[in-house]
């Protein structure tokens, strides 16, 4: 039957007509939506497609607060919302009584006007039995409202939430502040817990498994579980199954969420008990598209293509590429490529405007003026990597969600966990840095698309064929030891490890005791390679001796180098060496030496761009002024976030313990490079200074500050003091506005 037909008798076989004209019609008159609501509720009753019957009624929803539905039919809707478990949605004021019970009945017991969905007051109420829980569910199911519910309810006293990024973890402490009278929020790992009120410890998997300060646990949380799978190679699975084997010992009380998991191992459901819940209850509708490229296959028709798409948007868009340099190159393309075809707008609210100018100061003082991401944000596009210092990301993800940035071009970092108030998602590339991503990854990133009660509908725009299909079994090695890697094992008591395995450990249990024990204190570094590195210092005992003995600061960089040298050949991972750095070439343990001493020498990233962009090599090397910069700023940006703010230290730390294990056995004096280590790791303040950088403030904010500030006090208190003084005397601080807005967003 023809389309016009369809519209003309009002009759709606089949989800996909209906779809189609609900998105193409206008007004919706009281006939047709009477009809939608017929096929609506017919689809819901049918299991098999209560699915496509839920996606019906979120589409009508987006249709009723745009005032295209009919009004006299409002009622009916609202009842299918109840039927489709969308209480969230649904308007109290107009449904029935025995609707009304049940829409009440989903109301949270702890969290203010919040009604869960259907499948979440399920989950809910498991947790609040005290059941441990593992749930795979799409990304709008609103996994981590559950969480601030079990916070709310105050059921546990010490609780422990494990996210696998910092932005996720800064994101998770300021949706938490509001329980600050009955929970201490512990975000670093010099903070000491509270003795007199609950504690909840908001930390990444290795900050749990290096904290030494736990009270006894009453429940933890584990966010992304999938990164426990060795399968995805993360260089974090291992750390995040020794984590989780520390919390385990504590409490069997836990919830542990994700993403769009298959299965998990009959044997991990079996030891923990277990409720494993799989479901793809979503609370909006997604429209996928492939564009049509045709034989725009090359890499400036591709670009072309893709501007002329976003020329046409008006909405918030993300737009997925496969590394931070296309992100910046993209973005500087677009804003060329709007004024050739005066499409340029630029940002024309007051309040858009004041909030990128704030942050175009701060980018232009402490970092450079000239870099490329000032242009871009005045003309409303952002760009976001793991390259960015972590309290900027997080402004350039709210200038985003306020409509400040309309266009923001992104790689998996943001991605995979940050909240973004996206309309559309387009996946310009269809990799992850180097490698494919695969249909796991793509259903992560499309899922980045629409949001609720914001967005009803998102748009998810390919360039490319979506992956095959796949399905993905979790497997926790921790638990089940199968393909444990040695660190795994050598964090399980001896008694724990299955028999079949133990062949493995014999080298390791003959090794002398004090090799064992050094080896375990840093079992989340390669441990073949710490094995490999005391032989090495072994077989060159006299000349290590004389390059690795060092204890002044800051040290040579022949002296330097060779300690990073011996950690970048034994103690990195082959992915971790794969960094590049544009126009000179892959990143070697000599370079990065070079950075780490010029950083240590001018104390901050920003002093460490320009003494670079003024050197003769770079100079030579990149002639033009404004590419040297881009290229200093993004290199050392990802520098410093890769490696100087954990990776390197850790390195260093290691190598300290290794050759001072090696030299006193010989009885010769070690080096000491703790002051390297720890003043690169905590951006040179000390530690109890540097933990105000997990509350978003910018470490330059903090160096301003550094008179009114005491280290030995928590950082609530210094947080204070700042408050307390820029209350007074705000015009005094020396503070940049985007610094002061930093820190008020902390009241």
């Amino acid at each position: 039957m023809p389309y016009n037909n369809v519209i003309m008798t009002m009759q709606f076989p089949t989800y996909d007509i209906a779809r189609e004209f609900i998105s193409r019609q206008g007004h919706i008159n009281y006939s047709e939506s009477f009809d939608l609501a017929q096929l609506a509720g017919r689809l819901l009753r049918d299991k098999e497609n209560e699915r496509l019957g839920r996606d019906l009624v979120i589409r009508i929803k987006d249709a009723m607060d745009a005032k295209r539905l009919d009004k006299n039919t409002l009622g009916i809707w609202n009842e299918l919302l109840i039927a489709a478990g969308l209480y969230p949605y649904a308007d109290g004021n107009v449904l029935n009584p025995a609707s009304l019970l049940r829409y009440e009945y989903h109301r949270s017991e702890h969290l203010e006007d919040i009604f869960f969905h259907e499948e979440q007051l399920q989950i809910s109420m498991e947790l609040q039995r005290g059941n441990p829980v593992i749930l795979s569910a799409p990304t709008s199911y609103g996994k981590s409202l559950l969480i601030e519910d079990l916070v709310a309810s105050g059921q546990y006293r010490n609780i422990v939430i494990i996210q696998p990024t910092l932005a996720l973890l800064d994101e998770t402490r300021k949706r938490l502040a509001r329980y600050n009278r009955q929970y201490k929020v512990l975000v670093s790992t010099s903070q000491a817990p509270s003795a007199d009120s609950g504690n909840i410890f908001l930390f990444t998997g290795e900050r749990v498994v290096e904290y030494a300060q736990f009270p006894e646990i009453d429940f933890f949380i584990i966010d992304e579980f999938y990164k426990l799978s060795m399968e995805r190679d993360d260089d974090r699975a291992i750390v995040l199954n020794q984590a989780l084997y520390k919390l385990l010992k504590f409490t069997r009380k836990f919830y542990m969420l994700g993403p769009s998991i298959k299965d998990i191992p009959a044997e991990i459901k079996e030891k923990l008990g277990v409720t494993w819940e799989r479901t793809d209850f979503a609370t909006v509708a997604v429209d996928e598209r492939l564009l049509d490229v045709g034989r725009r296959r090359n890499k400036e028709d591709r670009k072309q293509f893709l501007f002329e798409t976003l020329s046409n948007i008006e909405e918030p868009t993300l737009i997925y590429v496969s590394s931070p340099a296309k992100c910046t190159e993209l973005a500087i393309d677009l804003i060329a490529y709007l004024r050739e075809n005066k499409l340029d707008k630029g940002i024309t609210n007051k309040q858009h405007l004041s909030e990128i100018q704030d942050i175009c100061e701060w980018v232009g003082e402490h970092i450079h003026r000239s870099w490329d991401l000032i242009p871009a944000l005045q003309n409303g596009i952002g760009f976001h990597h793991g390259a960015l210092p972590r309290h900027l990301g997080s402004s350039l993800v709210d200038a985003f969600n306020s409509g400040a940035i309309r266009f923001l071009f992104c790689t998996a970092t943001l991605i995979e966990g940050v909240n973004t108030s996206a309309k559309n998602v387009i996946l310009f590339d269809n990799t992850k840095g180097r490698k494919p991503i695969d249909f796991f990854d793509y259903k992560n990133i499309a899922g980045r698309s629409g949001r609720m009660r914001k967005h009803y509908i998102g748009n998810v725009l390919r360039f490319e064929k979506e992956p095959p299909q796949l399905d993905f079994e979790v497997d926790i090695p921790i638990l089940t030891q199968d393909n444990a890697p040695l660190e795994i094992l050598l964090a399980l008591d001896q008694d724990e490890i299955k028999p079949v395995l133990r062949d493995r450990l014999d080298h390791f249990l003959q090794l002398p005791d004090d090799v064992q024990s050094i080896i375990k204190k840093h079992s989340t570094v390669n441990v073949e390679g710490q094995l490999l590195l005391i032989n090495e210092l072994e077989r060159d005992l006299r000349g290590y001796h004389a390059l690795l003995s060092w204890t002044n600061v800051p040290p040579s960089f022949d002296h330097l180098a060779k300690v990073i040298e011996l950690a970048w050949n034994y103690l990195a991972r082959n992915e971790e060496k794969k960094m590049r750095i544009e126009g000179i070439g892959n990143l070697t343990a000599r370079w990065l030496a070079a950075f780490a001493q010029g950083y240590s020498m001018n104390r901050s990233i920003g002093g460490l761009i320009n003494t670079t962009i003024n050197e003769k090599f770079w100079i030579d090397k990149i002639p033009d002024i404004n590419k040297r910069v881009n290229t200093a700023a993004f290199s050392l940006l990802q520098i410093s976030r890769t490696f100087f703010d954990y990776k390197l230290p850790k390195w260093i730390t290691v190598v300290q313990g290794l050759q001072e294990l090696v030299f006193r056995r010989h009885g010769l004096h070690p080096g000491n490079y703790t002051f390297i280590a720890s003043g690169m790791e905590n951006g040179f303040l000390e530690p109890g200074l540097s933990a105000l950088r997990e509350y978003d403030i910018p470490i330059t904010a903090i160096r301003k500050l550094r008179p009114l500030l005491d280290p030995g006090l928590s950082p609530d208190q210094n947080i204070q003091r700042i408050q307390r003084f820029l209350g007074a005397a705000p015009n005094l601080s020396g503070l940049l506005p985007y610094e002061i807005k930093k820190i008020r967003e902390l009241s």
